[in-house]
């Protein structure tokens, strides 16, 4: 008799885990979202109209539900999705999902081969008419996938794992050795002194094993994708990354991508040995080569770890959205003189380096945006719980990895996904010690520092109070 209530209890005990478990549930999309060819490329200083497809951008979103509350985390190939893009793209999929905007999540890889967005004033007006017209039907794909993602629902428990990616992420601000400070000064610059910083290799994954349906990888690393240029669509090494890591697993896998902070690396190796140098030789006739390396790189450091994630229980979602007010960045007196020596035809006298001095004087410069102020802008930053264990913290700017290191380090969740570029888009975030310190990215933000320690702070907030967080009842 003893041993029957034994037994009846561990079994009850085994079918609560699996109650626990079951729900949770996990969905998949992915929507082909190549534009016609005609529509300006955003990333550069120059106009660049697209003219041919490298490969396809996709759409990709990954639904989550606790039963009660489900969420939505997309990635889009593009450079940014700005925020007039993004208010619409919210009510569109609220409409069509039911999911309410705290539990919207979208992410842009940043890739500088995807198309514009939304209308610039740079733009013809036959190009303007364009964009506008594929803005609106990205938005509607963006409200598809969160449609099939929600339909492709199945039973999923939750995996974690951490690795490192290593030598495919280099910082690209230099100290140089007059003492001043360059971002991208230039392979083998015999001028370059030290790198201002390291870079953050940690690579993160998250495995949505699911039953009867084919599981769902999340992998989060963090580096600029600009390893191809032209003018011709691609996802660049992201997009490598998604189709090694389905091809390699097999079974109808599906891989996600978010990209980390990345605000100051890239791929740049200034001292490469003789075979990254052979490699750098290649693009010249193989415009993917970096992007291969690279992205075959990030799939296999996240293939080493798929097979032995930790499982975390899963538990309600929750997600928080909250307005924070940033310093503004506004101009100095010489920065203001250096762009009137600009337009005066004295580029020969500003000291500063080629790329500093495009960024000070184009025509939608900080400089000329913001001599009149104001002084403070508000940024929006979204966070996502699931359970206790997993959350994916999303900023709408391109944050310097100290920045990323800082969120990741401090939040109370077992991992934390940390992610640029996400409903929306507000440009660099350095760190307040790169303020000082000046180059590219300082000269073109419109945030003052110490904007990148009160990100930090704001985004650990809502994290923490995200982790006692009462679960609601709407979808």
């Amino acid at each position: 008799m003893k041993m029957k209530a034994k037994t009846t209890i561990i079994l009850a005990l085994a079918f609560g885990a699996g109650a626990v478990f079951a729900e949770f549930s996990a969905g998949f999309a992915r929507v082909d979202v190549t534009p016609p060819l005609g529509i300006p490329l955003v990333g550069y200083f120059s106009h660049r109209v697209s003219d041919g497809v490298l490969d396809p951008l996709y759409i990709d979103c990954v639904a989550v539900s606790d039963s009660t509350n489900s969420a939505l985390v997309y990635c889009v190939d593009d450079l940014h999705l700005t925020n007039p893009f993004m208010t619409k793209a919210f009510a569109a999929i609220t409409a069509a999902t039911g999911i309410p905007r705290d539990r919207i999540y979208v992410h842009a890889t940043h890739t500088h081969t995807g198309p514009a967005d939304w209308p610039r004033p740079g733009f013809s007006k036959e190009e303007n008419r364009l964009v506008a017209l594929f803005a609106d039907v990205r938005i509607a794909k963006l409200a598809d996938a969160g449609r099939l993602a929600l339909a492709d629902m199945a039973p999923a428990r939750i995996g974690i794992a951490k690795t490192v990616c290593r030598n495919i992420s280099f910082i690209r601000r230099y100290r140089m050795k007059d003492g001043s400070v360059r971002t991208n000064p230039g392979i083998l610059n015999p001028n370059v002194k030290e790198p201002l910083g390291t870079p953050d290799e940690t690579l993160q994954l998250v495995r949505f094993r699911r039953t009867g349906a084919p599981d769902i990888a999340i992998v989060n690393f963090g580096v600029h994708p600009d390893t191809i240029g032209g003018t011709k669509y691609s996802a660049d090494w992201p997009g490598v990354v998604r189709c090694t890591f389905e091809s390699a697993v097999g079974g109808g896998v599906k891989c996600l991508f978010l990209n980390g902070a990345q605000g100051d690396v890239n791929h740049h190796y200034r001292f490469p040995p003789p075979g990254r140098a052979a490699l750098n030789d290649a693009r010249k006739t193989q415009p993917k080569a970096i992007a291969l390396h690279m992205g075959r790189a990030v799939a296999g450091a996240a293939l080493s770890v798929w097979d032995v994630c930790e499982e975390i229980p899963a538990g309600p979602i929750r997600g928080l959205v909250a307005s924070h007010p940033m310093p503004a960045n506004l101009p100095t007196a010489d920065e203001i003189k250096w762009v009137e020596m600009f337009d005066e035809g004295r580029k020969k006298e500003i000291p500063l380096g080629r790329m500093e001095i495009m960024t000070l004087t184009s025509p939608g410069s900080r400089v000329r945006r913001l001599k009149n102020g104001p002084d403070h802008f508000d940024i929006l930053v979204s966070s996502l719980a699931i359970g206790d264990g997993l959350a994916f913290a999303g900023v709408p700017c391109e944050p310097f990895v100290d920045i990323g290191r800082a969120v990741k380090g401090r939040s109370p969740f077992r991992m934390t996904v940390f992610t640029c570029l996400t409903n929306g888009s507000e440009g660099y975030i350095p760190s307040t010690k790169s303020h000082s310190e000046g180059g590219y990215e300082a000269l073109s933000s419109r945030f003052a520092a110490p904007t990148g320690d009160r990100l930090a702070d704001a985004q650990v907030g809502q994290l923490s109070a995200l982790k006692g967080a009462p679960t609601s009842d709407s979808r």
